[in-house]
């Protein structure tokens, strides 16, 4: 993928290579020289530059007034941004293995950590998903989007991982994992672990039919994800609060769902 706009940053850590560029009023934050992770609008930090993170917010559809989430992935801090914005009771736990993935969230995405909202963890999601089974929280909504240098981090692929996510869930909590849907990425295949741990209890949401972004969503309660076309309103009154066009996502999810 070719960087768009002026290199503001570049740097290595490890064996991941992290650069920034600005083009106009937007900022992006590219993984290895060619994944684009993040973007956001200069002028407008809280709101979601990028298709797959609207999609995430789905979730917001089945829980309005989410007040614990747990986090794996920073990024450009996108989604704890966009959270603190729309939901302002919200408290944020955040595992961010990369310490230069923090540092660059703080000095170019206007990631402010020190609101008593949001705790930042430097270990990998999977041990920090053990740690808050083992101290007994539980979240509202469990968000994954954590990549690596050939995508969807691996280790948190494992159906041991979705078992523990589950069960960190409360009683009508959501999870939401973004993935790849490419051929070599194995979506069905992932997606069949995330349903199997949920009881099937699951729904999908593919941005494009073919090589592009899937996020997959798991729900604690049979119900949440059954009652679809009854969240209409909800959408388009949620859609005009955020910008996010909930009513086509929402479509989108009972097309590429129940349509059979």
């Amino acid at each position: 993928m070719q960087i768009d706009g002026r290199i503001v940053f570049r740097d290595k850590s490890g064996d991941c290579e992290v650069i920034v560029a600005d083009q106009g009023n937007k900022r992006s934050l590219y993984l290895d020289g060619d994944t684009l992770q993040s973007c956001m609008y200069l002028d407008r930090p809280h709101f979601l530059a990028m298709a797959y993170s609207h999609a995430m917010m789905t979730a917001l559809l089945f829980n309005e007034n989410p007040g614990r989430v747990l986090l794996v992935g920073l990024g450009g801090a996108s989604l704890v941004k966009f959270l603190l914005q729309v939901c302002p009771r919200i408290s944020i736990d955040v595992a961010e293995i990369n310490p230069m993935i923090l540092e660059v969230a703080r000095r170019f995405f206007f990631l402010d950590d020190r609101d008593a909202q949001v705790e930042i963890f430097a270990q990998a999601g999977q041990e920090l998903v053990k740690d808050r089974l083992e101290q007994g929280h539980a979240y509202d909504l469990v968000l994954v989007d954590a990549f690596d240098d050939h995508g969807p981090a691996r280790a948190l692929l494992h159906r041991t991982f979705f078992d523990d996510c589950r069960r960190l869930l409360c009683g009508n909590g959501i999870f939401a994992m973004n993935l790849w849907n490419r051929p070599e990425d194995g979506f069905p295949s992932i997606y069949a672990a995330i349903a199997a741990s949920f009881a099937d209890r699951t729904l999908k949401l593919l941005l494009a039919e073919s090589y592009d972004n899937a996020i997959a969503f798991g729900f604690k309660t049979p119900a949440a994800a059954r009652e679809l076309m009854q969240l209409k309103g909800k959408a388009k009154k949620l859609g005009k609060r955020t910008g996010i066009n909930f009513t086509r996502h929402l479509r989108n999810l009972y097309w590429q769902n129940f349509r059979e």
